[in-house]
């Protein structure tokens, strides 16, 4: 019978872990080449792009802007913007990938090791009982324990991070599989400048304020005015601008989703999983909100400092709405169809219970044909003169 020195098996145990860190390395090379070339970038521009990890207030100082602004709408009657930073994201609900390696790789890897354990023990057993001694351990066999110890710690928790990806792609699998149509296919955008959003819905005060009127059916003075029509939005934005001189108009689709997410790429703008749960946190909707719309600001804000976002009542975009808009849509501000018989709605409102989980989420976008409705409000965006420091 051939028998097996340590000097050998310790070489065999050591091209093992060799040849497994080798292949183990490729595999994470390939894995990331294949990934930059599946999700195509758009080309980068010259403006000054907020990272998703620096303060607004930081980013503010580096662009010489305010991060926050105020309008006098008169008669102590004012209106909170903060800023929002150019930046990049992904826009709708994007298909997601399938990992490409499955838990058999880091299964096989642990049970190799555990088998290569086994025959080091049963070698220096067999050792011993052939020549009638006490089995001992010397020092290289020790050295040898720890590294084929260490492959299968390896192999483990290799097994646990493709098992935590596998888990992850199916929750958002599902969810791309109910997204609605015109949310598809998700896609990089780029907006090249920053801009002003008000921090809160336009509220009946400020819009009885400007207009002289308050349409909305929920009377409440720091509730958000509604039964306004795109029209009526239009008017108010266009109002505002002749009365303090700055660029306000309605945000684009692009820039609501963005300012939305404010960096997050989960369900709604805060990143807690699983998000449905915590969705009280954020949003007046069908399950909470008695059928009625709330005062602005009671609920948390998101990253960005913007207040409901989600629910209370729908936002009109300055964009016409068309289905097939995504799958057409220019990466680097994109501006909405040319033309359509409807304009598109953002954040949901107060009014659904269960299918508010899904038309509250930040991707959902809706259409109507510019007509009033008592879900229906808005919040502005101002537009500042900037340019890039470079």
């Amino acid at each position: 019978m051939v028998m097996l020195s340590p000097i050998r098996v310790y070489a065999m145990v050591r091209n093992f872990v060799l040849a497994a860190a080798i292949a183990s390395s490729a595999w994470v090379i390939w894995s990331e080449e294949a990934k930059s070339e599946s999700v195509k970038e758009p080309r980068a521009v010259a403006a000054v792009l907020w990272d998703g990890s620096e303060s607004v207030a930081n980013y503010a100082k580096r662009v010489n802007l305010p991060a926050t602004q105020t309008l006098d709408l008169g008669n102590g009657v004012k209106l909170e913007l903060v800023l929002i930073p150019a930046g990049r994201f992904i826009m709708g609900t994007p298909e997601p990938k399938e990992p490409i390696e499955t838990v058999a790789v880091g299964q096989g890897i642990l049970y190799l090791g555990i088998a290569c354990m086994l025959g080091l023990v049963l070698v220096v057993l067999f050792h011993a009982i052939r020549k009638r001694l006490r089995p001992k351990f010397s020092l290289r066999f020790l050295m040898m324990l720890t590294l084929v110890a260490s492959a299968e710690v390896y192999g483990g928790v290799r097994w646990h991070k493709t098992e935590l990806a596998w888990q992850e792609y199916e929750a958002a699998k599902a969810r791309y599989d109910a997204a609605q149509p015109d949310e598809k296919p998700g896609h990089p955008v780029i907006l090249t400048h920053p801009f002003y959003m008000g921090k809160y819905d336009v509220i009946q005060e400020q819009y009885r304020q400007l207009i002289g009127s308050n349409p909305s059916y929920f009377i409440g003075k720091n509730n958000p005015v509604e039964m306004v029509s795109w029209d009526d939005a239009v008017a108010f934005c266009k109002k505002l601008a002749e009365q303090t001189k700055q660029a306000v108009r309605l945000p684009t689709e692009a820039e609501w989703e963005y300012a939305c997410r404010a960096g997050t790429t989960t369900t709604y703008d805060f990143s807690v999983m699983p998000d449905d749960l915590d969705l009280d946190r954020v949003a007046w909707y069908g399950a909470n909100s008695n059928y009625t719309t709330h005062p602005v600001g009671q609920k948390e804000p998101n990253a960005f400092g913007l207040y409901d976002m989600h629910g209370n009542v729908w936002q009109w975009c300055q964009d016409w709405y068309a289905e097939d808009y995504y799958g057409k849509n220019l990466v680097v501000n994109p501006q909405g169809p040319a033309q359509g018989d409807f304009r598109v709605l953002r954040g949901s409102s107060w009014r659904f219970v269960f299918s508010g989980y899904t038309t509250c989420r930040s991707a959902y976008l809706s259409m109507y044909d510019m007509g009033i409705n008592y879900e229906f409000g808005f919040r502005i965006t101002l537009v500042p003169a900037f340019r890039t420091p470079f």
